[in-house]
């Protein structure tokens, strides 16, 4: 299957910081949103660039994570709603590499790279089936 990806094309997206996106060791009672759970929401903003614009919702197509290379810039506190910006700087047939960030109402909060591969969901599903049955022996 061909794609078509084009770079520059663009997501925003907003979500709000819950509870559960947070850091459980700075102090009692903190609520700051997590790196990890910045990065997850970039990835997925990426994801779905690439699922709504170019691989039509398809239930067969969609993509993984391979790379990322994040700032962490400040802390957002629980129920602050972010905005989450992806753009396509390069396509090498299934291979896509994003330009990401992510601001509260203040600043922006992160930045920077994430790479994702499209992937056939039955062959990956079947290939990750023979894996897990490799590994439990």
């Amino acid at each position: 299957m061909e794609f078509n990806i084009t770079p520059n094309s663009k997501k925003e997206r907003a979500t709000v910081v819950k509870q559960n996106q947070t850091t459980s060791f700075l102090w009692e009672g903190e609520n700051v949103f997590s790196t990890p759970s910045m990065i997850s929401e970039m990835e997925e903003t990426c994801r779905l660039l690439l699922k709504e614009q170019f691989l039509n919702n398809s239930d067969e197509w969609d993509s993984v994570g391979t790379m990322v290379d994040i700032k962490h810039l400040a802390a957002t506190p629980v129920g602050a709603e972010i905005t989450l910006n992806a753009e396509i700087i390069n396509a090498e047939d299934r291979r896509i590499l994003f330009k990401v960030s992510a601001k509260d109402k203040i600043e922006t909060i992160g930045e920077g790279k994430h790479e994702r591969f499209i992937i056939n969901i039955p062959r990956f599903k079947e290939r990750f089936g023979k894996k897990v049955k490799e590994l439990n022996g």
